[in-house]
């Protein structure tokens, strides 16, 4: 299995979203030679691995049939084979039937948003022993503020029992907070989420930080446009990485690896 503990800190990977409807990259990646020149350049920009999506998870999303959202990922994924046969490859997919295709077609790590929460989920991580992404999804819980830290404390302790009651390392599991996943009072949840980041390292798992371009930027700063999101994205990526987050997912690879480069060198020359 694919062994997710890292640095300090490192990519997870760059997003590579195969559907027209992504938030910020929808139809980016219409062309199969387009993903392969796209994953060549971010390889040697710093990226490690690289996650494959066949549909949006963005606020009211349409959804589609798993049929559908397989046929967008697998002639990518079997050029992506080809061109770079030892490639990690991550699937952002909540969809029991795409997982399993997934798995059967050489993807190492699973994101799912939902937490694994399906018996069929839990039995295919018996049996391939992938490593997973599992994340909290603030659509799944009518929450108050007030109580939002007591049921994602709650929700990962489960969902990592689950996890390593089927077989997985903790080294293998991947706790992500769900920053952006909620349908109300988004804002004052995400900056909740972005604190937990700290209490979450209690689980002793790997953190991630997926919040690139995100819509709390434009609750915060009024940036209506994906386009401008770059510079918070990278200022909150910095915060949480110091409250613990070691595993960075992103769209902009070039300006993250010199965010993390610079935050090396702030650690070890200015902060000692």
């Amino acid at each position: 299995p694919t062994v997710l503990t890292c640095r300090f800190p490192t990519f997870y990977g760059c997003l590579l979203h195969l559907t027209p409807d992504s938030f910020y990259d929808g139809g980016r990646n219409a062309s199969i030679e387009g993903v392969l020149h796209r994953i060549e350049v971010e390889r040697s920009e710093g990226a490690s691995i690289f996650e494959v999506g066949g549909k949006s998870s963005k606020p009211n999303f349409d959804d589609i049939t798993a049929k559908e959202e397989w046929e967008r990922i697998e002639p990518f994924l079997e050029a992506i084979h080809q061109r770079f046969p030892d490639i990690v490859l991550a699937i952002d997919s909540n969809t029991n039937d795409v997982i399993e295709e997934a798995l059967k077609n050489g993807i190492q790590i699973i994101n799912d948003i939902d937490g694994f929460n399906s018996q069929t989920k839990l039995d295919l991580v018996a049996k391939y022993k992938p490593a997973v992404v599992t994340m909290f999804n603030g659509r799944n819980f009518n929450e108050q503020p007030e109580t939002l830290v007591e049921t994602m404390t709650n929700f990962f302790t489960h969902t990592i029992s689950d996890l390593t009651g089927v077989g997985l390392n903790k080294a293998n599991i991947v706790i992500d907070p769900g920053v952006g996943f909620s349908d109300h009072n988004t804002l004052e949840f995400d900056i909740i989420k972005m604190r937990l980041t700290k209490l979450m390292a209690e689980f002793q798992t790997p953190i991630m930080i997926a919040i690139s371009r995100k819509s709390f930027s434009k609750r915060l700063f009024n940036l209506d446009s994906a386009d401008d999101r770059l510079i918070p994205t990278l200022l909150f990526e910095s915060f949480m990485t110091v409250l613990g987050g070691r595993i960075i997912r992103v769209h902009d690879v070039k300006e993250t690896r010199q965010m993390i480069d610079a935050f090396e060198l702030l650690k070890d020359n200015l902060l000692s």
